[in-house]
């Protein structure tokens, strides 16, 4: 009997209903600000990269614990007299590499990175459906998805940076990370205090540390239930939550179709993220749907859902003091100490992100030794999401990105 695989139902219920209800393709031009069009949802990073005419180089990191990343490079187009450092860039949760490419050239922080004559990095950390292989372990194996993001800042972020310094010749790089991808740092930056002589400067999009005052009904609710929900799931056996499914960006073309203006779908990422209308670019905010969710373990919820619970950055709480004696030494997980974090820190953060308030942020700022600034996006509305595909990004978020970039190479 032949195999039917959910892409091919997807596949063949989008023929049905665009036949039934008239469902068009959307044109590149459809109500996007961006040099982007639809069939960008179908595409991996590196042929996103080549797309749009840029060079890459794909590596491989294998870290300490035996997880192998994907870690892809867009070196400068053009010979530059002046020898700049790296950037590394580090995506956030259930998200890929793709996040800093979605908006297009022009407008990516990844292409305006290399257009400014930087050496770009975009790591893929584990889990995620560029990352999902190990020296020893099975993707689908329990002890694979045996990680939280603690993992990721301890393993994955360290054995990157010693690669992109291998690779660059070079002493330090320039990080810069969006929510989860912020969380990652402080808790390398915390537990390996020696990586911080190896960053010249970190930029921190919505810093997701402190998780209180939370506005998102949905993570209001993994909050309260995070403990209850991991137990479930444990149980019956699943430990990724929403892995990439290539037939992920068919189902949103059936059940969310872009010429309707408030489909579920973008009714769901509004109470996840905070809602946008005006400042949000639809055709980005489609087209991501065919790169993300691209996976994640539910270990890494449940520590985010512990850290909204219990009002500190800490480790991963296992539930049982007798468990946290034998990992910790202590009843209690321990605390990050963020005074050990010397990198000179930039913040940028959202006035309407409904999941990370600008409370936790004020609250990051004065824990640190290190800030250099700390910035407020000037548009009231804008969210989490908006940190990677609003319409107004490069103006409101990276073009101050590049001019510090630029003085401090100066």
């Amino acid at each position: 009997m032949p195999r039917f695989s959910m892409k091919k139902l997807a596949s063949f219920l989008a023929v049905i209903l665009s036949t039934v209800v008239g469902i068009e393709n959307v044109s590149s031009e459809h109500e996007s600000n961006f040099a982007i069009d639809e069939t960008d949802g179908t595409l991996e990073t590196s042929e996103l990269i080549r797309k749009y005419g840029y060079p890459i180089e794909n590596h491989k990191v294998t870290t300490a614990d035996g997880y192998i990343l994907t870690l892809t490079r867009i070196p400068p187009r053009s010979k530059s007299t002046k020898r700049s450092l790296p950037v590394l860039l580090v995506h956030g949760v259930f998200a890929s590499s793709a996040d800093f490419l979605i908006i297009g050239p022009n407008n990516s922080i990844a292409y305006l990175l290399a257009d400014n004559g930087y050496d770009v990095w975009l790591v893929d950390v584990r889990g995620n459906r560029y990352s999902r292989r190990h020296q020893h372990l099975h993707s689908e194996s329990k002890e694979y998805w045996d990680f939280s993001w603690h993992e990721i800042g301890y393993y994955d972020v360290p054995a990157t940076i010693d690669r992109v310094l291998e690779m660059t010749h070079s002493n330090q790089l320039y990080y810069i990370g969006y929510s989860q991808g912020t969380t990652v740092f402080f808790v390398m930056a915390t537990t390996r205090p020696e990586y911080n002589g190896k960053v010249a400067r970190m930029y921190a999009l919505s810093p997701a540390l402190y998780v209180q005052f939370v506005r998102s009904p949905i993570f209001r609710w993994l909050g309260e239930n995070g403990s209850a929900l991991k137990a479930f799931l444990d149980k019956v056996g699943i430990w990724q939550m929403f892995p990439y499914n290539s037939a992920q960006y068919n189902i949103q073309k059936i059940l969310c179709p872009i010429h309707k203006r408030r489909t579920i779908c973008i009714q769901l990422v509004e109470l996840l993220v905070g809602p946008n209308p005006r400042g949000t670019d639809r055709l980005a905010q489609y087209i991501i749907a065919g790169h993300n969710p691209s996976g994640a373990s539910t270990k890494q919820m449940l520590h985010f859902a512990q850290l909204n619970r219990v009002g500190r950055f800490q480790q991963f709480d296992f539930g049982y003091a007798k468990d946290n004696l034998i990992h910790y030494g202590s009843e209690t997980p321990p605390v990050y100490n963020l005074t050990l974090v010397t990198v000179p820190v930039v913040i940028y953060y959202g006035l309407n992100d409904w999941m990370i308030h600008p409370q936790n942020v004020i609250r990051l700022k004065n824990e640190l030794v290190n800030i250099v600034s700390i910035n407020a996006v000037k548009d009231p509305d804008f969210n989490h999401l908006d940190f990677i595909l609003a319409k107004q990004v490069r103006s409101l978020v990276y073009e101050k990105i590049l001019n510090d970039l630029n003085q401090l190479e100066t």
